[in-house]
């Protein structure tokens, strides 16, 4: 029988064994595996617009014209959701960086040595991801409404082709593009300092998402504890299926069967869950601006502006659209994004890759909490408009 290492564990494996025999590796094993991680993200920064494009296309033309009222409020409150996080999670992060700060910043800038590619890698992108972001939303909107099935089938054929490109390409190889970028930094001394200074961000970011689903289920439930704590229990399988299949879309007839408990309908949830699943990231808009400026603070020693932030979650909730519920899905359409709104580094990346994927069974069970806690609410604001699904 095949032995099948999930991928969280499979990166705990490359973080340890970094660790405890970065020592014993021979400097020109390091320097390959740092060739390959920087080939991986030249390869990974030119499909990334792609993926972008179709994804969020796809996402529109599912929608087609049936229920728009529905739609507008459904896909308001999600982008609403998303944003209040976001900000919430800056000023979470603003409070507590004193605490989650590292003690050490002139090592991550003073590195005691430097390790390059063997070779330099540097594939050009014919499109940026917002470039790709804005054309899928106008012709997404265009073809919804001009419906050509022709389009729409290819459309959803080239989707399919990238999901199991990242699926079964990229993503696998994640543990070696992560591996090279982990030797880079550890034989730079830099390593230990940022084991040191993330293990309070983990703790920051897993109760928050706690302390946030609580808070909008009790929301949800016009604050009324024994509500609150029905819709819970009602949402909890579906917590525990994302958890272990870190998929957001493969807990979909869970989540469904939890909102149909929780909103005493079928038509909404069969509607909103799946589109929840692709879009309603609770769990991320949690963790990946937490541990963005946990990385900012580290390798800069500052936070960024709130303009500047504000800038970031617009484009951080417009591209949530394009994560379609996969497995990382999530960090990887936002590489884009970090790079051209906060400045990322290719090492930085390398960072929040790492730790994001470790996090993920949380984010992605947070973000199915979240979509059971805001069905209920678009339920009541459909009730008091009036409006059926």
């Amino acid at each position: 029988m095949k032995l099948k290492i999930s991928l969280p564990l499979q990166l705990i494996v490359v973080i340890v064994g970094v660790v405890l025999l970065g020592n014993f590796i021979p400097m020109q094993f390091v320097q390959v595996s740092y060739t390959f991680s920087v080939l991986f993200k030249e390869l990974l920064g030119l499909i990334l617009p792609f993926m972008v494009f179709f994804f969020v296309m796809a996402g529109i033309l599912s929608f087609q014209r049936n229920a728009p009222l529905v739609l507008a409020v459904l896909l308001g409150t999600i982008f609403f959701s998303n944003a209040i996080v976001a900000l919430v999670s800056y000023g979470t992060m603003s409070l507590f960086s004193p605490f989650v700060s590292c003690e050490r910043p002139d090592i991550i800038l003073s590195p005691t040595a430097t390790i390059d590619s063997l070779l330099p890698f540097s594939i050009p992108v014919p499109v940026s991801a917002i470039h790709a972001l804005l054309a899928a939303i106008s012709l997404g909107i265009f073809f919804s409404v001009v419906r050509v099935p022709r389009v729409v089938s290819i459309i959803n054929q080239v989707k399919s082709w990238i999901e199991k490109a990242l699926m079964y390409g990229f993503i696998p190889l994640l543990p070696l593009y992560v591996l090279g970028f982990l030797l880079k930094i550890y034989h730079e001394g830099l390593l230990s300092c940022l084991l040191a200074q993330y293990g309070g961000a983990v703790v920051l970011i897993l109760s928050m998402q706690i302390l946030y689903l609580l808070f909008m289920y009790l929301l949800a439930s016009g604050f009324s504890v024994s509500r609150a704590f029905a819709a819970i229990k009602n949402a909890l399988p579906s917590y525990l299926t994302a958890f272990s299949t870190m998929s957001s879309t493969a807990t979909v007839p869970v989540s469904i069967k939890a909102a149909e408990e929780n909103t005493g309908t079928t038509g909404l949830p069969s509607m909103a869950m799946p589109i929840m699943a692709n879009v309603h990231l609770l769990g991320d808009s949690i963790g990946t601006p937490i541990l963005a400026m946990v990385t900012m603070l580290v390798f800069t020693g500052t936070l960024p502006g709130l303009m500047q932030y504000a800038v970031f979650v617009f484009y951080f909730c417009t591209t949530m659209f394009a994560v379609s519920g996969i497995p990382g899905g999530g960090i990887l359409v936002m590489i884009p994004i970090l790079v051209s709104q906060l400045g990322f580094t290719p090492q930085m990346i390398s960072i929040i890759t790492t730790l994001y994927f470790l996090l993920d069974p949380f984010g992605t069970a947070a973000n199915v909490m979240g979509d059971g806690a805001l069905v209920i609410m678009v339920n009541k604001i459909l009730k008091r408009l009036r409006i059926t699904a």
